[in-house]
């Protein structure tokens, strides 16, 4: 291999350092306890001191890999930043029943708890909108400085039949179409969500780490996610500020807006050109409109997560 000799790396060093290029995060991959004997595989960067912690809870049957690009961005700027894989998702245990949003709520408590996570934003993305709406409604907002919500407003379970019925047929032919061929929907879904020029080795393993969920657990996750459970006054008690981040193309946008209207401390934020993988599709606009919100944050989160 041809040296490229000492003035040259001194010249590299030196420019890097004049243009402030961020070092790539180091992201570590590891296991901590959830509720019910579960085991939650989770991916995380930056120092324990770091002056907030951001915690990303993925969407239905998506892994962690998803946030890669938040791991990297929020390390380099100096938080501490963790991503989780549901339970009966990606890498963690999969349960043939107690999949709803109220047991995941109650793995969000475990791993606060078990992680000492202080200074803490929570972000809960499509599936995890409800996780977190069902944390903060059974454990209070305590453990928490703000709240962050991407893409999805709160279900309303069984009135959404009659007050959205469009929106749950889409839900009900896609249950049949995921049942029929598992790989290929959720291959499909993958390019559905994200519309950026990406890889095709990413898609892959997106596509593969939601295979790790067995097909008849998944569909029983989404009919607990968004058919049994009406969640909408959820946050109505939260006295943390909250963010709403929306992609412009979300049909139910007016929802999210009316979801805000109904929380004391929340904001919505509109991002355009993305698909429902906000923050895959236009990562640099969501990281800044992430940033800015957790720069207004207090810190009166606690490690005991409310207990």
């Amino acid at each position: 291999m041809k040296s490229i000799g000492l003035p040259r790396l001194l010249l590299t060093a030196a420019l890097c350092a004049a243009v402030h290029l961020p070092a790539l995060a180091r992201v570590t991959s590891g296991f901590t306890a959830g509720a019910d004997g579960v085991v939650l595989h989770y991916r995380a960067a930056g120092s324990s001191d770091a002056p907030h912690t951001i915690l990303f809870v993925p969407g239905w049957r998506v892994s962690s890999y998803i946030w890669t690009k938040q791991l990297e961005h929020f390390t380099a700027a100096g938080y501490r930043v963790i991503a989780i894989d549901s339970r009966s998702q990606g890498g963690s245990t999969v349960r043939q029943s107690h999949n709803a949003p109220e047991d995941r709520a109650a793995d969000i408590q475990e791993v606060i708890a078990g992680l000492h996570l202080t200074h803490l934003v929570l972000v809960g993305w499509s599936q995890g909108v409800q996780d977190v709406a069902a944390y903060v409604k059974r454990f209070g907002d305590r453990a928490v400085d703000g709240l962050v919500l991407v893409d999805s407003p709160l279900s309303g379970g069984p009135e959404d039949v009659s007050e959205n019925p469009g929106f749950i047929k889409v839900i009900v032919r896609g249950m049949s179409s995921y049942a029929a061929d598992p790989r290929a929907y959720s291959d499909g879904m993958m390019h559905a969500i994200i519309s950026t020029p990406t890889d095709a080795t990413v898609f892959a393993k997106l596509t593969e780490e939601s295979m790790k969920t067995p097909p008849d657990v998944g569909v029983a996750m989404q009919a607990q996610d968004l058919l049994t459970t009406d969640r909408r006054s959820a946050l109505v008690a939260c006295n943390k500020p909250v963010l709403i981040v929306a992609s412009g193309k979300n049909p139910l946008l007016d929802q999210m807006r009316g979801m805000a209207a109904t929380l004391p401390h929340a904001e919505t934020v509109v991002i355009e050109r993305a698909e429902h993988a906000v923050f895959f599709d236009q990562p640099e606009e969501f990281n800044r409109r992430l940033e800015a919100f957790v720069k207004t944050l207090g810190s009166s989160g606690e490690a005991s997560g409310g207990r």
